[in-house]
Parts: structure tokens; C-alpha cells; sequence
């Protein structure tokens, strides 16, 4: 073993065990600390990310850039500000429209949504800390009734309440979707015949704080390094 790698277990080390374990509340069970596995082993290792993931804790998220606010509206039609919406919790942002059929765009970034969904059953002291949001940019199709048909078997999951939450968004038109669009830098370009919206496959983690601290594109929506980052801020957080 070369002498960067032991300087960097032995790091690690240190970084753990200074970290105190991340509770809920008082008497519930611990998320982060010496005695728990990383949250990245929950997830399985696949053919399309073949690493192992970096150590929670050995590295820093830079602060890109903040989140934008803006209305938002549920599938009751309750609107909701996006910025409120992320305060005091870790985000995990993506924008998808429910016609998108290229396997690489949406369909990959709702199927990561899922794997972290239902991963998280087996950390269900997680949902306290950590939610996940899709955002729509096609407001036109995706209406209340669409984004209500997508959310039911999120809702109707018996086991939702041990995995993450996840709330499903749309907005009331392309106006009010542009600025939020804008300020996350989520690039989308319509065809003429506006059934197809060509765009890049972004996914966004953003702080309690309300800062996005990674940007995920193809080859990085990966569940364990997503899962890595999220621990990495928790840890983060605990030693401050």
C-alpha cells in the first residue's frame, strides 16, 4: 500500500471518529457514525458504474451556486415555493418530463429516483434529513392529473414512510418554469413540433442551506456516489 493511500485511511479514519453519530431526535437510531455502514452499501454496484465510490467525509462539496425560488404546484394544485420547499432538508433536484422516451434523459434520472427511494427503506432515519424532488418542464402535459397518476404508487406505497420523501412538481405555465430553470442551469430546447424537449440529463444536490453542492450529468447518477455526497454532508454538518 502506497503512502498516499495509508495517509488517506488513516484520514478517514480521523474524519469518522471525530464525527458524532447524526441522530433524528433524541433515543432515535444513528445515520452516521463509527458503528454504521456508509450509506452507499445499501445500493448495489451495476455494469454502468463500475467504481467503488469515494469515503463519505474525505472530500469537500464547493458551494456551486444558490437555488432558485419560484412557485410551484403539487398534484392537489397547492402551490408551494420551490425554496421554502428545500429549507432545513438535503435536496436531491431533477427535471424530467413524463413524455420523454430517450433512454439515456428522463427515464434514467426516474429510475435513480426509484433505486433511492427504495433503497432508503433500510435507513429509514434518513427521511428526517434527506427529500427528493422532480420537477416538470413540460407544465403544458404534465398537469395536475399527469404529475397525481406519476405520484400515486409513491403515495400508495406501504412502505413510504420509511423512504425518502418524494414530492412531484409542476408549474402553471412556461413563464413561471423559466426562471427556475434558469437559475438551477437546466438547459432545454423544444422541437417545432414541441412533443419532443431536448435537454441535458441533470440531477442537482442542494444543502439545508439552500446551496447546490454537486451537479450530476450522464455517468454520474450513480446511487452510491449520490449517496456518498448526501453522507458527506451530513458528516459536514455534524462536525460543525
Amino acid at each position: 500500500m502506497s503512502l498516499k493511500m495509508v495517509s488517506n485511511v488513516i484520514l478517514g479514519a480521523l474524519i469518522v471518529s471525530v464525527v458524532a453519530p447524526l441522530t433524528s431526535s433524541a433515543g432515535e437510531t444513528a445515520i452516521i457514525g463509527p458503528a454504521n455502514p456508509p450509506l452507499s452499501s445499501y445500493f448495489k454496484k451495476t455494469e454502468r458504474y463500475d467504481f467503488e465510490p469515494p469515503h463519505p467525509g474525505l472530500y469537500k462539496l464547493p458551494v456551486v451556486k444558490r437555488a432558485p425560488g419560484g412557485n410551484v404546484f403539487d398534484y392537489r394544485g397547492g402551490s408551494i415555493n420551490l425554496r421554502q420547499q428545500m429549507l432545513d432538508t438535503i435536496s436531491l433536484v431533477s427535471f424530467v418530463y413524463l413524455h420523454c422516451n430517450e433512454e439515456k434523459g428522463c427515464p434514467l434520472a426516474i429510475s435513480t429516483l426509484y433505486e433511492l427511494f427504495d433503497g432508503s427503506a433500510a435507513v429509514p432515519e434518513l427521511s428526517k434529513h434527506v427529500q427528493l424532488l422532480m420537477i416538470s418542464f413540460d407544465p403544458a402535459r404534465d398537469d395536475f392529473d399527469a404529475i397525481e397518476a406519476f405520484a400515486y404508487p409513491l403515495l400508495a406505497d406501504p412502505q413510504a414512510g420509511k423512504k425518502l420523501p418524494w414530492h412531484v412538481f409542476t408549474t402553471e405555465n412556461q413563464q413561471q418554469l423559466d426562471p427556475i430553470l434558469k437559475g438551477f442551469g437546466q438547459a432545454i430546447n423544444r422541437n417545432a413540433d414541441n412533443d419532443v424537449i431536448n435537454h441535458l440529463l441533470r440531477m442537482f444536490l442542494v444543502d439545508r442551506a439552500g446551496q447546490i453542492r454537486n451537479i450530476y450529468g450522464l455517468g454520474m447518477i450513480d446511487p452510491r456516489l449520490i449517496m456518498t455526497d448526501i453522507e458527506t454532508l451530513l458528516i459536514e454538518e455534524a462536525s460543525n
